[in-house]
C-alpha cells in the first residue's frame, strides 16, 4: 500500500512537471499550423509538409538506421514528445530573428493552443539539453529550466553520458566534438585581441574582442575560482585544449552547496 502511494506521488509530479504554466510565452504568434508526426525529441512534421525544429533545445539523437546507436534517452524524448502532441493538434509557432536552418527546416518556438510551450516541457522534463545555434530570444529563460532539471537529475541528467566532463579527463579523442566541461575558473586575461578564460589551468575558453561584450555579466572578479560548466566545440593547441565561446549561453555559474 506505501509502494501504491509513493507511485502515486511520483506520477503526480510528473504531471505537475508537464502542466505547469509556461514561462517563455510572447507576445504574439505567427502562425497556426497542424501536427502530422513526431520526427524525434526536436523536430516535428506538419501536414504542409513543413520540417519544423524546436529552436532552443537539443534532444538526444535517434538512429533510425541502427537503433541500438541512439543516444541514451532518444526513444524516451520522442515518446515523451508523442504523448503530448497528437496528429491532426493544432499548434501555434513563433519564430525569431532566423527562420530556416542550414538544412531547409524551419525553426520555430512551439506552443499547445493552451499556451503549452514544447521547448519547455522537453527541457523541464529531461528529455532535452538547451542549446543556442543562432536564435536566442528566450535562451536565458530556458537556461532556467534547464538549469531546474539538470539539478533535479531528471531525465537524461541522470545519465552518465550526459554529465559535465572534467577538464582532467580530456583526451585527444575529444577534439572536434561539442562538449559540456566541468571545472574551476584558475584566471583569466587579455591576448591581443582575444579574451581567455582559464578552467583548471588546463582548458582555455577564448572569447574575441567583438563577442567579448555579451559576456558583461559573467566577466566579473566573483568569477575567478568559481566553479562553472563551459560548452562549444573543443581543439588542442599551443600545449592547452580550448574552445571558442561566442554566446552567454555557452558559460554557466554553477550552484556551489
Amino acid at each position: 500500500m506505501r509502494l501504491m502511494r509513493v507511485l502515486a506521488v511520483l506520477l503526480l509530479s510528473l504531471q505537475v512537471f508537464a502542466a505547469q504554466a509556461s514561462l517563455c510565452v510572447p507576445t504574439q504568434f505567427d502562425e497556426t499550423v497542424t501536427l502530422d508526426y513526431v520526427n524525434d525529441g526536436d523536430t516535428i512534421t506538419l501536414t504542409d509538409g513543413r520540417l519544423i525544429r524546436l529552436i532552443g533545445i537539443d534532444a538526444p539523437e535517434i538512429d533510425f538506421q541502427f537503433p541500438v546507436l541512439s543516444q541514451p534517452y532518444a526513444t524516451s524524448a520522442k515518446q515523451f514528445l508523442s504523448k503530448r502532441i497528437k496528429p491532426g493538434q493544432k499548434l501555434l509557432l513563433a519564430f525569431d530573428k532566423r527562420r530556416l536552418d542550414f538544412f531547409g527546416r524551419t525553426l520555430a518556438y512551439v506552443y499547445t493552443q493552451d499556451l503549452q510551450h514544447l521547448q519547455e516541457l522537453m527541457l523541464a522534463n529531461g528529455f532535452a539539453k538547451a542549446r543556442v545555434y543562432q536564435n536566442d530570444y528566450f535562451w536565458q529563460c530556458l537556461s532556467k529550466v534547464e538549469q531546474t532539471a539538470r539539478e533535479h537529475k531528471r531525465g537524461l541528467w541522470s545519465h552518465k553520458a550526459y554529465q559535465a566532463k572534467l577538464t582532467n579527463a580530456l583526451s585527444r579523442d575529444d577534439s572536434n566534438k561539442w562538449l559540456e566541461i566541468g571545472g574551476v575558473v584558475t584566471g583569466y586575461e587579455r591576448k591581443g585581441q582575444n579574451f581567455e578564460l582559464n578552467i583548471d589551468n588546463n582548458l582555455v575558453v577564448m572569447m574575441s574582442q567583438q563577442d567579448i561584450g555579451k559576456f558583461s555579466n559573467i566577466l566579473t572578479l566573483e568569477l575567478l575560482e568559481s566553479p562553472v560548466i563551459v560548452r562549444g566545440k573543443l581543439y588542442f593547441s599551443y600545449g592547452k585544449y580550448r574552445l571558442n565561446a561566442i554566446h552567454p549561453s555557452q558559460i554557466t555559474l554553477e550552484n556551489t552547496p
